[in-house]
């Protein structure tokens, strides 16, 4: 399907993103997004929204797993980054329960003190400040990206669980309203692409579903880790908007509601992407 008519079938979807009423949970959420899929995927499995995009492309799937190493430098100058000494003599891993085991699968997260959602890469800047390191930038794909690639590879298998506590739910409604609402010149919501429009193609590639999304970052494109992040600032530009920074509150909310929509799925992180 070409551009002229993704956008007719696009064009389906605005009614969704202007008029969708609050959601009464966050499982509400969930389970609405994944009722819309089943009913129009319904060849699907749901644990085949993992493989995001590839899920409707078997040239695609053959390709990834001709190139299912691609990860393995940035995995390993990560867990060099990971375990090196800080001056006071501790490490990133030192910083995390278990040495950083199973928990990016746990990642955001809501922390009550701060009153905030708390990325993966905000916990490891927070670690390396509190031991007077210097942070990273939250894309660098030289120091943030392996990091978080080695790290989120010590979840791969794990099911993603995302926890939205009561005191949570407005940063994961400010996150679903952001994915519904049209933004930009394109006058395009994430959902039109990703609920209405899942499984369709944009140019030459197929439209990954929103579930299953959040469960194989970082991807290795061109070499290196790419974040999802900054993937959704790809996304903001093609829909003619201006992106939100990376780390922003904006985007951190838009990352909540899109992990936990991922609850349930296997993490593979660091798959291979053209």
């Amino acid at each position: 399907m070409r551009f002229p008519e993704i956008l007719r079938a696009l064009a389906l979807a605005f009614s969704f993103a202007a008029g969708c009423p609050l959601a009464a949970s966050p499982e509400a959420a969930r389970t609405e997004i994944a009722a819309s899929l089943k009913e129009q995927l319904p060849g699907l499995e749901a644990s085949d929204y993992a493989h995001g995009s590839a899920a409707f492309d078997p040239e695609l799937r053959r390709a990834l797993g001709q190139n299912a190493g691609a990860g393995a430098s940035a995995v390993e100058a990560g867990h060099k980054l990971w375990t090196r000494k800080f001056r006071d003599g501790r490490t990133l891993a030192g910083c995390f329960p278990n040495g950083g085991r199973r928990v990016a699968a746990t990642y955001p997260q809501f922390d009550p003190r701060l009153k905030r959602v708390v990325t993966i890469e905000m916990a490891i800047n927070q670690c390396l400040k509190a031991h007077n390191e210097a942070s990273y930038e939250p894309v660098d794909p030289q120091t943030m990206g392996v990091v978080v690639a080695y790290l989120r590879s010590l979840s791969n298998g794990h099911k993603v669980a995302v926890r939205v506590p009561a005191a949570a739910v407005e940063r994961f409604e400010q996150g679903r309203r952001l994915y519904v609402s049209r933004l930009g010149q394109r006058n395009f919501a994430c959902a039109s692409c990703h609920v209405q429009g899942a499984g369709k193609r944009y140019v030459d590639a197929p439209l990954s579903a929103a579930i299953g999304q959040a469960s194989h970052w970082p991807v290795i494109r061109r070499g290196a880790p790419m974040m999802l992040q900054e993937r959704m600032r790809e996304c903001l530009e093609l829909m003619g908007a201006a992106p939100f920074p990376a780390g922003s509150e904006e985007l951190n909310n838009l990352e909540y509601f899109l992990t936990y929509l991922s609850n349930g799925q296997a993490m593979t992180a660091n798959v291979w992407r053209p």
